[in-house]
């Protein structure tokens, strides 16, 4: 598997600039390309939630429960990435993953994206680099836990 951040080039700073904008549609048009590269339409994504919550409203440890959410649906997972990308829209996945291809993104707080992709995947171009900029990072599928979740395992 092979690693890449996908960051915009300037702080996000208020949701309504034009910049801001367009840095979140790049992200998000990179990251559900990479995800569906080939026609892969196997992704699923829990939405860990405590009880009575709705979802994507955040959780609590040891209280949350797993939701298990398909997003074979391409304008489902491209909602859900924009929101995850976005960082005013107060809900976030937490790990996107395909469960035929192992392709899975996770996100930062400041409308970063960050895509394991297969040995065999083209790796990701921003079309705009002024905007947003990839990098390749191997070091993150050793150095931290961003393709397994956080929530403690149950």
């Amino acid at each position: 598997m092979k690693v890449y951040g996908v960051f915009p080039t300037f702080d996000l700073g208020e949701p309504n600039n034009d910049r801001v904008k367009a840095s979140v549609s790049i992200v998000s048009d990179i990251v559900v390309g990479c995800l569906r590269a080939g026609g892969d339409v196997f992704h699923y994504v829990i939405d860990w939630r405590d009880p009575g919550k709705a979802a994507w409203q955040g959780w609590t440890e040891g209280l949350a429960e797993p939701h298990v959410v398909p997003l074979d649906d391409p304008d489902k997972l491209t909602r859900l990435v924009r929101d995850s990308v976005d960082p005013f829209s107060g809900r976030s996945a937490t790990v996107i993953r395909s469960i035929a291809t192992c392709r899975a993104a996770t996100f930062g707080f400041d409308g970063q994206a960050f895509l394991c992709l297969r040995h065999e995947d083209e790796p990701p171009i921003s079309p705009d680099t002024d905007l947003v900029v990839v990098e390749d990072r191997p070091g993150l599928l050793t150095e931290s836990d961003y393709f397994d979740g956080w929530l403690g395992q149950h």
